[in-house]
Formats: C-alpha cells, sequence, structure tokens
C-alpha cells in the first residue's frame, strides 16, 4: 500500500513539472509572438501610404490605393488590438492547467500574426509598386518625348531618302506621338495601370517605325540610284553591242531591261506600303535579273575572239576527217570485193561520213552567218567546241575500223599457208599409218581421219570463194588445228599399239608350249590383231599374260622400243605393270 501512494506521488511530481514545462514554453512563445507584433507596429506604413497618396492616383491606381489604405485600417486597428487581448490572455491563462485550451489560442493568434505580417509586406510591396510604375512612367515621358522629336527631326531633314515611304512614316509617328499624348496625361493623372497598357503599344510602335526608318533608305537608294544606273549601263552596252554587229540569239535583251525597269517601279509602290522586307526580296530579284543580262552580253563579248580563231583549225579538222573518210570508204569498197566483212564495218563507216556531212553543214552555215553578221558568238562558239569533240571521236572511230579490216591480206596469207600446211599433215599421218602395212585399219581411226579430211577440204573450199570470210576462215583454222593434233595423237598410238603388239607376240612364242596361258592369250591377240584390227586390245591382251610370267618382261620392251622411237614411254596404268 505503501509503494503504491509512493509511485502516485512520483507520478504527481512528474507531471507536475511537465505542466510547468509546457506552461513556461507557452510564456516564451507569447513573448516571441509580442516582439514580432511590436516589430510590425514600427513599419512606417502610414508614411508611405501618406507619399504614394500624394501622387494624385486615379482610375485602377486610385481604387488599387484606396484598397491599401483599407487594408492599413484593418491592420492598425483590428487585428493589432486582437493580439494584444489574445496575447495577453494567453499570457494569463499559461498559469492555469487547461493545457489543451492553450495550444487551441497559441494556434489562433500564431495565425493572426503569421498573417498580418504577410498582409503587411503585400501592402508594402504594392505601395513600392505604385512608386516605382509612377517614377517609369514619369521617365518614360521624358525619354519617348524626346526619342519622338529625334525621329520626326530624321523624317524631315531626310524625307528625300524614304521616298513614297515618307507619307506612311509621318502617318505612323502621327499616330505614336496621339498615343504619347494619352500616355502623357494617363501618367500625369496618377492612372497606371491604363498608363502601362498604353506603353506597351506605344513602345512596340516605335521599334517598329524606327526598324522602318534604317530599312527603307537602302531599298529605296537601289531602286532610284544604283538599279537606274545600271539599267542605263546595260542600255547603253547593248546599243554599242549591236553597233558592232554582235547578236544574241533568242535572248531578247532590250525585253528584259525593260521587265527590269518595270520591275524597279512595282517595286517603289511596295515601298511606300511601308513593306521594306518584301521590297527587299524583290530588290535582290532584280539584281540577278541584271546580273543575267550582263552575263549574257559579256558571254556574247567573250565568244568573238575564240570563235574567229577557231575557224581555220576547225575547217582543217573537218576536212581532214572528210578526207580520211573517203579513204576508208575506197578501202573498205576494195576490201569487200575480197573478204565478207561481218561487223557492219561498211555501214558505220557510211554513218559516220553522214555525221561529217551534218557537221560541215552546220560549220557552213556558221561561216555564212559570220560573213553576214548575222552570228550569235556564243552559239558558234558552243558548235565549234561540240563539232570538235564529234570529229575527234568519229576519227577514233575511223581509226579503229581501219586497224580492223588492215591486216585481212596478211591473215588471208597465213591462212592460206596453214592450209598447205595442213594439208601435208594429213598426208603425212595417211603415209605413217600404210608404211607399217597394218592388216587394216580400225574403223574409229579412219572416221576421225576422214573428218579431218572434210574438215581441210571445206577450208580449202571456203578460201577458194570470190569473198572470203576470214572471221569464219580464222575459227576454222582453231578448229582443224586441235582436231589435227588430236589424229596425230591416234596415229601415234595406233603404230605404237600395232607394233609393240607384234613384238609381244613374237616375245611369247617362247613360252607357247610351256604355258597354256600364254598360248591361248596369243591367240586371243591374234585374232585381235589380224580379224578385228583392235591392236590396243591386242597388246593390252598378251601384255597381261607375259607379265604374269614373266614380271617386268613389258616394261622392259615397251622401254626398248620407245628408247629406239626416241621418245618416252608413255604412263602406264598398273594392269599392265
Amino acid at each position: 500500500m505503501v509503494a503504491v501512494l509512493i509511485g502516485i506521488v512520483i507520478l504527481a511530481i512528474i507531471v507536475y513539472a511537465g505542466v510547468l514545462v509546457y506552461q513556461q514554453r507557452i510564456r516564451r512563445q507569447v513573448t516571441a509572438l509580442t516582439a514580432k507584433k511590436e516589430a510590425m507596429v514600427e513599419i512606417p506604413l502610414e508614411e508611405e501610404l501618406r507619399l504614394v497618396g500624394q501622387l494624385s492616383l486615379t482610375g485602377q491606381s486610385a481604387d488599387q490605393y484606396d484598397q491599401l489604405k483599407a487594408d492599413f485600417v484593418d491592420i492598425n486597428e483590428n487585428r493589432f488590438v486582437r493580439m494584444d487581448e489574445q496575447l495577453t490572455q494567453l499570457d494569463a491563462d499559461s498559469r492555469g492547467m487547461n493545457l489543451l485550451q492553450l495550444n487551441q489560442r497559441l494556434t489562433k493568434v500564431t495565425t493572426l500574426v503569421n498573417q498580418t505580417q504577410e498582409l503587411i509586406q503585400t501592402v508594402q510591396g504594392q505601395l513600392t509598386h505604385l512608386q516605382e510604375v509612377d517614377k517609369q512612367h514619369r521617365q518614360a515621358v521624358k525619354e519617348l518625348e524626346q526619342e519622338y522629336q529625334g525621329l520626326r527631326k530624321t523624317l524631315l531633314a531626310k524625307n528625300f531618302a524614304f521616298g513614297p515611304s515618307i507619307d506612311g512614316l509621318e502617318e505612323q509617328l502621327s499616330h505614336i506621338e496621339d498615343n504619347f499624348d494619352t500616355f502623357s496625361r494617363l501618367t500625369d493623372e496618377g492612372d497606371h495601370e491604363r498608363a502601362a497598357d498604353v506603353l506597351t503599344q506605344l513602345q512596340e510602335d516605335t521599334e517598329n517605325l524606327k526598324a522602318l526608318i534604317k530599312a527603307i533608305p537602302p531599298v529605296y537608294k537601289d531602286l532610284t540610284v544604283v538599279f537606274p544606273d545600271q539599267v542605263k549601263e546595260l542600255q547603253a552596252g547593248y546599243d554599242q553591242l549591236t553597233a558592232q554587229d554582235f547578236k544574241f540569239g533568242e535572248t531578247d535583251v532590250p525585253a528584259l531591261i525593260k521587265a527590269i525597269e518595270d520591275r524597279t517601279k512595282e517595286n517603289l509602290e511596295t515601298l511606300g506600303q511601308l513593306r521594306p522586307d518584301d521590297a527587299k526580296v524583290v530588290n535582290e530579284r532584280i539584281a540577278k535579273q541584271i546580273d543575267q543580262v550582263y552575263d549574257v552580253m559579256q558571254t556574247e563579248i567573250d565568244a568573238k575572239d575564240p570563235v574567229e580563231a577557231n575557224l581555220d583549225g576547225v575547217a582543217k579538222f573537218i576536212g581532214h576527217a572528210q578526207n580520211q573518210s573517203h579513204t576508208l570508204l575506197s578501202e573498205l569498197d576494195r576490201l569487200g570485193q575480197n573478204y565478207t566483212l561481218d561487223h557492219q564495218e561498211l555501214e558505220t563507216a557510211r554513218e559516220l561520213n553522214e555525221q561529217l556531212r551534218s557537221i560541215d553543214g552546220i560549220y557552213q552555215k556558221d561561216v555564212q552567218d559570220l560573213t553576214a553578221k548575222t552570228a550569235t558568238f556564243s552559239q558558234v562558239l558552243a558548235h565549234q567546241q561540240q563539232q570538235q569533240k564529234d570529229v575527234q571521236q568519229i576519227e577514233e572511230q575511223q581509226g579503229q575500223i581501219m586497224q580492223s579490216v588492215a591486216g585481212l591480206a596478211d591473215e588471208e596469207r597465213q591462212a592460206r599457208d596453214t592450209l598447205q600446211q595442213f594439208d601435208f599433215n594429213l598426208h603425212s599421218l595417211r603415209r605413217q599409218v600404210e608404211n607399217i602395212n597394218l592388216p587394216g585399219i580400225p574403223q574409229d581411226y579412219l572416221d576421225y581421219f576422214f573428218v579431218v579430211r572434210d574438215e581441210v577440204a571445206q577450208l580449202a573450199n571456203d578460201m577458194d570463194q570470190p569473198q572470203i570470210d576470214m572471221e569464219r576462215i580464222t575459227k576454222q583454222l582453231l578448229i582443224i588445228q586441235t582436231d589435227l593434233d588430236t589424229l596425230q595423237e591416234k596415229t601415234d598410238d595406233l603404230i605404237d599399239s600395232a607394233e609393240l603388239a607384234e613384238q609381244l607376240l613374237q616375245y611369247a612364242n617362247r613360252y607357247q608350249t610351256s604355258h597354256p596361258d600364254v598360248a591361248a592369250a596369243s591367240k586371243k591377240a591374234s585374232d585381235l590383231f589380224e580379224t578385228e584390227h583392235q591392236y590396243a586390245k591386242a597388246l593390252e591382251t598378251i601384255a597381261t599374260v607375259l607379265d604374269e610370267v614373266e614380271p617386268g618382261s613389258y616394261k622392259r620392251l615397251e622401254d626398248a622400243y620407245y628408247q629406239s622411237k626416241g621418245k618416252t614411254a608413255p604412263h602406264r596404268d598398273d594392269t599392265t605393270n
């Protein structure tokens, strides 16, 4: 029981100590809020209101000032009084035990103090703004007045530099000055809200006018000084050149000059509408037109000397190509009587000749126009340059054609020599086969021999034609040479097989009685040799059995045979080793 009482006492002490601490914190906050309130009281709002009131504000500015005075009265006569009452009551209550009520009252008075402080700051800021706006507007009145005087002075002193734009510029300046008078009146009356709107438009209009005054003179100068002088120079240059018999082809120079003059006049109207940016774009186009006319005339001036200098050279160049064309056509006509021209050489040469006639026609027309002083030099120069290029290409093609047919006679002579050699080779191969007195010739060999013989005969027939097709002849020569080489190999194989087979059959006689297989093979090989004329098979048959009876005998006999012939033994597969 005693312990419980002691615990209650201790708890009570703790609670009481906590209350004391909380009360002390409340009183400190009351002190801080009181100091904050006193600081707000010291702010000279009344003096600031008095100074702003001296500005004689009207309109929206006056309404704003009245609201600020009402806010001041609310602060001074209402809010400060309520703060004093609530802080005094809160300080008194801080000695009591109603902690929940203390906290609520503290929150309420803190909110009042903070809101009042924000309101004071707002009032101060708006009062400062009114003073600053008044100062800025009055300064703007002075500056703008000086600026408009300067603009009017510029328009009066340099009205010659603005041409048709001067009336529009003066009208804009007059309109701006009217707005300036309105701005000045509103500023004097203290209606700064409306004055601010007028000032914004006034500044924008002023900048636009200044930009026009700066942009128009250079554009106007081009239209009234630079371009007219250049047009006069163009007209004088054209008159001088036409007097010297210069022509300009399909280009109507007077029309171009007239178009420049018309466009210049039209652009002056654009400038009079105060559209210098548009007029500047058109000026750039006019300048390009002027440059183009200069270029047209300069082109003819630059072309005259080269045209006159090129006349003889082009004539000689064309003449040389024509002579070469005549020579080529004559040569092709002669060669065409003896040879077939397979690549349209004659047709191509005739086409080239027609091109030369066309080129020469243009050249002669240009010479006539130059003599009659009706030629356009740049056109003639273009013709000359193209003629030199075209004639050069024609001569190159003529040379290629001439080169392609130049060797036909030599090719024919070589072909006849080769044909004679082919005929000799065929007879030689035939004699080689006849000299070994074979019982018969294999049909496949005879067939191939007759094919080659017929090819040589056809070649001889083609060579005896009135017109020789050398391209066809060349292809035949290549084919026959290949076939002759093959026939030579077949002949060598036939002779070697037959002679070796005879030698091996004679050598096999020594084994006929002792080896029945040799006797049988010899009989079979003899039948292949004498009856069927299959000499290679006969050789293979007897060689195989001999190598079985006497290993290495075939190779020894074969080597001896080829050595006697002065040749190297051919490669043999393993079946005959």
